[in-house]
Formats: C-alpha cells, structure tokens, sequence
C-alpha cells in the first residue's frame, strides 16, 4: 500500500512537474518573445540605417573601371555614391557617341557626380536645347567639359528655354548669344526671373546715368562682359560708385566707358577695383605723372587694372629697362594690358635685331601678330645685310 502511494504521488508530482514545466516553457517563450519584440526593433532600425547608408557596390565597380575618382566623389557628394538607380553608363556612352574620351567622361563624373543621375531622355533633351543656340555637338561638348555643373544644373528644361527666349528678346545677336552659353553657361542656370531682375537692374543704371536707350545699353554691356549676369548686383553698383569717386568721372563719360571697355572692371570683387587704381596711380605719379594724366591713362585702357599691381609695376619696370621714354607709356595704353609673357617675348625677339626702343617707341609691341612677324622679317633683313656690308 506504501509502494502505491509512494508511486501515485510520485507519479502526481511528475505529473504537476510536467505542467509546470509546460507553463514554465510557455511563459519561457512568452517572455522570450515579448523580450524579442522588444529589444530586435532597435537593431532592425540599426540594420535599416546600415542599409540607406551602404554604398552602391554596382556602381562603385563602374566608376572605377570608368576611371572616375570615387574618393573625389565621397569628399563632395557621397549622397551619390547611395543612390539604387544610376545612368554612369549611359551617360559614358552618350557623351562619346558626341566626342568625348574616355578620360574626358572620368573628369566630368569626377567634378559633377550629379551628372549621373540623368538618364537618356533628360540628357537628349538637353543636349538639344543647346546644340540649338551652339548649332554643333563639339561646342556642347566643350562646355560640358569646362563647366560641368553649369551644363547638368540646367535640368528645367522649360526655364532654359525661356532664358533663350528672353535674350532674344533683348536683342542679342545669334553670336553674343552663342558666346554667352559657351563662356558663362551658369547664366542659364539662373531662373528666367533672376535673370530678369538682372537686366532691370542694368536698365535702371542706364537712366540714374543719363541714358536713353536701355535695351541697346545692356546689349552693350553684355557684349563686353560675357560674364555680367553671374555676378549680384550688389557687386555691380559697389564698383560703379567706387569707379565714378575715384576716376571723377561726370555721368555721361561714365556711361559711356561702362558699357564699352570699362565693362570688365563691373565685375571685379569690392575692394579690387580701388587697390589696383590706387597702385596703378602711385605707380605712375612717381614717374612724374599727374592725377588727371592717370584717370585719363586708365580711361583709355582700363584693362590695366585686371591685373595685380605686382605685375603692373614689372611691366613698367620692363619697359623702362628697354630705354622707353616715360610719356610713352601713356602714348601707347594697350601695351600694359598685354600679357608679361607676350610682352617679353617680344622685347627679346627685337633686341636679337638691335631694334631701339628709345628712338623708335612702343608701337611695334601693338602690331597685329601678322603685321609684327613681317616687321620682324625686315629687321631680320636688315641686320643680315648689315652684317654682309660689315665683311
């Protein structure tokens, strides 16, 4: 009777063990779920992170074989480097069905990775827009490859059309034109109403000066300075009171001069304009010129002051190493705006002839390049002949 009872209640025990054990597990499980529901989520949000922030390993091995510089690309815009749908390719093909090499569409990509986001659709329809003002694929071709970012940023269709619309309207020739999309494509990447405000702007200078024909002026301007609609206004109308306290110039000589050869100068930063006048006229008063000889000097060459005062003082330092009279540098403007390399080429080339300077001014230095190298083939002439005379 013992034994059974034993037996019955080790058989109730391991019958009450088996349920514990069975709920224990359940609740084991519960728990466990419970605790999984809880503490997986921020590793799920981990993983997705991990995931929006992995680099595209197809188009990683595609820039590299395309010889991009990938490391160029993570420094200015990794975004890029993220995206699950590219055009690299089609882009690379594209671009070489128009000319481009091989190196050539590494460099852009490498300096305006957003160009691969465009697929050939946009790029056809942007190719033609401007192949519409340039007339053929190799002048395209040239602005993409020198500004790449002015060329892809102009993804509004419509708004590029318009910008081509609006200078029409104002009168720009099929060339000025051509000129502006070739030189300064970052104009079309301003909105047609940024641009608007720009030649109001110019307008509005037009008549505070005196002026009459607006269009005409700004025609003029733009003609000048290819560049002028890039810069802000503020700029613009900083140098022009700068321009009009230093040269003491009355309103109608200011008009004239700024919308011919003193256009350039509207583009120059703040301060660069007065430090290269105020160089230039200390310069040239300490060779016993006067206030008023100077304004006139740059007046008539204003170019003179696009380059650093450095260069300008070893330019006149030059000219007066060759035995040139002071007065004519003031009789011949346009050599100091030449280039130093061209001046000293030239300097050199007639000194081989015994060319003097002295006696015979300046104005050799301001010959056409056809015009110079037949003048240089007399004296070539010359000094044979005189060496034949001599034996």
């Amino acid at each position: 009777m013992a034994l059974i009872i034993r037996i019955y209640t080790t058989a109730h025990c391991v019958t009450r063990l088996k349920g514990t054990c069975r709920r224990d597990v359940a609740n084991l499980a519960l728990t466990n779920m419970l605790r999984g529901r809880f503490y997986t989520q921020p590793a799920q949000l981990l993983s997705r992170k991990e995931k929006t922030s992995r680099e595209n390993e197809n188009l990683l091995r595609n820039l590299q074989l395309m010889g991009v510089d990938v490391s160029k690309t993570r420094n200015r815009e990794s975004f890029i480097l993220r995206r699950p749908i590219t055009y690299e390719r089609i882009l690379q093909e594209f671009l070489q069905e128009k000319g481009a090499s091989t190196h050539m569409v590494a460099s852009i990509i490498s300096r305006y990775p957003r160009a691969i986001g465009h697929n050939s659709e946009a790029l056809c329809d942007l190719w033609n827009v401007w192949k519409s003002v340039l007339d053929t694929d190799s002048a395209v071709l040239n602005v993409v490859n020198r500004s790449p970012e002015s060329f892809f940023r102009t993804v509004n269709i419509d708004n590029l059309k318009d910008n081509i619309r609006f200078f029409r309207f104002l009168g720009l020739s099929p060339k000025i034109l051509s000129q502006l999309m070739a030189k300064a494509p970052r104009t079309f990447a301003n909105s047609v109403q940024l641009n608007k405000q720009k030649v109001f702007f110019l307008q509005e200078v037009c008549t505070s000066l005196g002026g009459e024909n607006c269009r005409e002026f700004v025609q003029h301007i733009i003609e000048q300075n290819i560049f002028i609609l890039t810069r802000s206004t503020k700029r613009i109308q900083a140098n022009i009171v700068t321009i009009e306290s230093l040269m003491k110039l009355d309103k109608k000589a200011l008009l004239l001069w700024i919308q011919s050869d003193g256009a350039h100068l509207l583009s120059l930063s703040y301060t660069y304009f007065e430090n290269n006048f105020k160089n230039a006229q200390e310069k040239l008063q300490a060779l016993g010129f006067s206030e008023d000889e100077v304004t006139r000097y740059i007046f008539m060459s204003p170019k003179v002051l696009l380059m650093t005062p450095q260069n300008f003082a070893k330019k006149v330092n030059l000219l007066l190493e060759c035995g040139i009279e002071t007065r004519e540098i003031l009789n011949t403007p346009n050599v100091l705006a030449m280039g130093m390399d061209h001046i000293e080429r030239k300097i050199k080339d007639l000194s081989k002839y015994g060319f003097d300077f002295k006696s015979s001014g300046l104005g050799i230095l301001n010959l056409s390049t056809t015009k110079y190298m037949s003048k240089l083939e007399q004296l070539a002439s010359s000094a044979s002949l005189e060496k034949t005379d001599k034996k």
